[in-house]
């Protein structure tokens, strides 16, 4: 998959859908403070949010609550993929428990973070995401990791060598591309090279995927 090269002149495109007042406001200002992303759109429920989608605006990044009134955050995920496939969605919220976190990975968002989450935390989350990454705290990750392992598949073998599987697990853990060829100290090219393995190998065709098959059949 490839990832979306940022600067000052061609920031990131975010909405925000968030039924808050102040903290809907707050986000966008954090957004907006940061030289790649940029929020000009914000709603209070998902309705509003899609009949702009509607319009053929596709916004790369959409930060979504999941209690809202009317549509529900994790209802909405499906409206949005329709009508903007490329998008990605993270959900942000109060929640931490662990029906929520399920359906919403599930459904395909791309990531969860808790609204308790420190600023740097959550741009640099949305930034791993634009970078190919998936954006979730350490807790929930351990939390999905925990709910993918209970309602699991047996695993299966797919010919994984040691180092896809570490490539993998790094994955799962939330780092992009370049923060694991920085980790691994290896080049991006040879990161790609092992993830187009990994691809064939889990017959996948996204990061999103092949992290969520990872967990699912506890591959790592």
């Amino acid at each position: 998959m490839k990832t979306r090269m940022t600067d000052a002149e061609n920031p990131i495109a975010v909405i925000v859908v968030e039924d808050d007042n102040i903290f809907r406001e707050s986000i966008q200002d954090l957004i907006n403070e940061s030289a790649q992303l940029r929020c000009e759109h914000v709603f209070e429920s998902c309705e509003a949010a899609l009949d702009l989608l509607a319009q053929d605006y596709a916004p790369e990044i959409i930060l979504l609550d999941i209690d809202l009134p009317g549509m529900s955050g994790i209802e909405g995920i499906e409206h949005f993929q329709k009508l903007s496939p490329a998008s990605r969605i993270i959900m942000m919220t109060i929640f931490d428990d662990d029906d929520k976190i399920f359906n919403a990975v599930c459904r395909g968002a791309s990531g969860y973070l808790l609204k308790a989450s420190t600023p740097e935390n959550i741009i640099k989350y949305v930034s791993d995401v634009v970078g190919g990454g998936a954006a979730m705290s350490p807790t929930i990750a351990a939390k999905v990791l925990s709910m993918f392992t209970q309602y699991s598949t047996p695993r299966k073998e797919y010919g994984l060598t040691g180092r896809e599987k570490e490539i993998l697990q790094l994955l799962v853990n939330g780092m992009n591309k370049k923060h694991i060829a920085e980790h691994l100290h290896i080049s991006q090219h040879t990161v790609d090279t092992h993830l187009k393995n990994i691809y064939a190998k889990l017959h996948v065709h996204s990061q999103v995927d092949v992290v969520a098959k990872a967990l699912k059949e506890r591959l790592i």
